[in-house]
């Protein structure tokens, strides 16, 4: 069985090597399994880190495609990746991730909390911190993905989608501790539980307070000097 990290490389060359062509969808997980000699939940594993790093997208009941989404799925994309800031993009995720836990609360499937209970889990055992982002990413994304609505779900890919800025990554490195993982995944479960539980008013509160405190150890003083 090839491991984690040998199967990310493997996924990365066959798409760098054009095997799988930019927005062409990849094979169904069960035979993609079988060629690469792995569990699907390995496979999952993989992808989650390579849609983290912005080499693959997914579409709601069409698949899993390579590259970026393409730009009817993100109007004006490439001019707001120009034209907005990190603090623009957490007001943003602030307004619209709120109201997608509420209604994730209302609409939200036994597996969807079940695949949500799974990402914390995969977080919580992180080996490393791009795999915590990952699964962290996949997280929010799987809430999003349970609110049930299409639109919302494109607003989220696109704000997600600007995160790849190279600037992102620095200020995360210096922002996410262990200590902070650790607070950040009571959070998660916090919200998670409040969406098993139908309760639309604490799953909208409870993502608020998250993103907030991720929006002040991002933009603290000392956390922005260093990663500048």
């Amino acid at each position: 069985m090839v491991s984690k990290e040998s199967l990310i490389e493997q996924l990365s060359k066959m798409i760098a090597e054009g095997r799988f062509p930019e927005q062409s969808r990849l094979p169904p997980e069960r035979q993609l399994a079988e060629e690469l000699d792995t569990t699907r939940a390995n496979l999952r594993q993989a992808l989650a880190v390579l849609e983290a790093e912005g080499k693959i997208w997914r579409h709601v009941g069409r698949g899993t495609f390579v590259g970026h989404p393409p730009a009817d799925d993100h109007p004006r994309l490439s001019f707001l990746t120009k034209s907005t800031n990190p603090m623009e993009i957490m007001e943003t995720r602030l307004i619209v991730e709120p109201r997608l836990a509420g209604l994730a609360a209302l609409r939200a499937t036994g597996a969807d909390v079940a695949n949500m209970y799974r990402c914390i889990e995969k977080s919580e055992t992180a080996p490393d911190i791009r795999t915590y982002e990952a699964w962290d990413a996949t997280l929010h994304r799987t809430i999003a993905e349970a609110a049930h609505n299409n639109l919302l779900l494109s607003v989220f890919t696109a704000i997600n989608a600007l995160r790849e800025d190279k600037l992102w990554g620095r200020l995360k490195k210096v922002a996410v501790t262990p200590e902070r993982k650790i607070e950040y995944s009571k959070q998660h479960s916090a919200c998670v539980e409040a969406i098993e539980s139908r309760d639309v008013a604490n799953a909208e509160r409870t993502m608020a307070k998250h993103l907030e405190e991720v929006k002040a150890h991002l933009f603290s003083a000392a956390a922005y000097v260093e990663a500048l």
